[in-house]
């Protein structure tokens, strides 16, 4: 899964997708690079900037309701679970990241040549 967006709704179901795809025996590796890499930064897991004002209120009323999680409730079994969490060195470097600004999830930091490696020969590849 290449993750470029920091839409709350977006995060959450490459998260699920990844949660999914691991319960059905599959292997799951997310590629953050730049809306995505955002939301990785330490602290901006839950932020509510850059989604739509309908569908965060939806996406919160479920979540209290017990019906949804929240992304640092499935980052945490997306990672039980096997997932592989990298940081885009093109991405990070055009924003002025560093790997010690993201969450301590975020495995480590690679180019797209090395992530097309890792996603040569899967079945399904996601750019959300």
């Amino acid at each position: 899964i290449i993750l470029h967006s920091s839409s709350y709704d977006r995060v959450t179901n490459a998260l699920s997708l990844a949660i999914v795809s691991m319960a059905m025996g599959m292997e799951a590796y997310i590629l953050l690079t730049y809306g995505g890499l955002n939301r990785f930064v330490k602290g901006h897991l839950e932020d509510e900037e850059n989604t739509d004002i309908g569908i965060l209120e939806a996406l919160q009323e479920s979540i209290a309701e017990g019906h949804n999680h929240s992304i640092e409730e499935k980052l945490a079994t997306a990672r039980e679970m096997g997932l592989k969490l990298y940081g885009c060195t093109n991405a990070m470097d055009t924003m002025g990241i560093a790997l010690e600004d993201l969450v301590a999830e975020v495995d480590e930091v690679m180019g797209f040549a090395s992530f097309i490696q890792i996603a040569r020969n899967a079945s399904i590849n996601w750019y959300i």
